[in-house]
């Protein structure tokens, strides 16, 4: 496996087909791309489910959610704000982030705003406990898993304001189109602001929904390619800060599987 910033060429060859309704999104800043459908988008749990990144698959796996300093199980890292993994409450510290993203059991996923995250075909206003309560035991039946981080985009227009003096730094956004294709977007090398990020991926994709994903010195980035004519799995290449020897810190990942659902 190696590492670099080189290996966003490579990715970026994963976008997909265009599928029944509308094309996934590709081009400038496009690390990979689903359709709308079952089997988009898995959100793994760490460090319990480590196993998983050495399942031969066509995936990119990036770091999800915030982790916080303290620890959950006292040993474990431990996902900020709302977490849910196949039904399982990992944490129901509601946090100050309005950006929901929800994994159907199926593998089908969205990205919602708090006061609307939709699971199970019904929907929660979770900035209210009883809302909340109401979508975490729906989410239980269900086997649905959720995280929270920073909305970005909403509706089709930016949910953030510009901030003197703001942090500049290399940004990666999860984003959903009007027909529900899922995509990562990465600034490339380039240290952004928040904000500039949001316009920037709001001027070249145009989502409706956006949010934010951990970076800094949590980014794990991984492309596992896929089959080639013999069976064999293709090259794997890390994207990111970390590799697989730092991820015992992190406490989740998004895996998106390239041209799932795709024509």
């Amino acid at each position: 496996m190696r590492r670099g910033l080189c290996a966003l060429a490579v990715l970026a060859l994963a976008a997909p087909l265009s599928a029944a309704g509308g094309a996934a999104p590709s081009g400038e800043g496009v690390l990979a791309a689903a359709c709308q459908g079952p089997g988009a988008l898995d959100l793994l749990l760490m460090p319990e489910e480590a196993s998983a990144l050495d399942a031969e698959t066509n995936a990119l796996t990036v770091t999800g959610a915030y982790t916080a300093t303290d620890k959950r199980d006292e040993t474990k890292p431990k996902p900020v704000g709302l977490f849910l993994h196949r039904g399982e409450a990992v944490s129901l510290e509601f946090g100050r982030m309005d950006g929901v993203l929800v994994v159907e059991a199926d593998g089908q996923a969205r990205i919602a705003a708090a006061p609307a995250a939709e699971v199970a075909g019904a929907t929660h206003d979770l900035t209210g406990l009883e809302g909340r309560r109401a979508f975490v035991a729906a989410a239980r039946a269900a086997g649905a898993s959720a995280l929270q981080s920073h909305l970005l985009i909403r509706d089709g227009a930016l949910d953030l304001r510009p901030v003197d003096d703001a942090p500049l730094a290399i940004r990666r956004i999860l984003f959903q189109t009007a027909d529900g294709a899922l995509a990562i977007w990465q600034s490339g090398a380039r240290a952004l602001t928040l904000h500039a990020a949001a316009e920037e991926l709001a001027r070249l994709h145009a989502p409706v929904m956006a949010m934010n994903l951990d970076m800094g010195s949590y980014d794990f980035c991984e492309r596992t390619g896929a089959k080639g004519p013999e069976g064999k799995l293709g090259a794997s290449y890390s994207c990111g800060f970390l590799d697989r020897s730092g991820a015992e810190r992190l406490s989740n990942l998004i895996r998106l599987f390239p041209g799932a659902n795709c024509g």
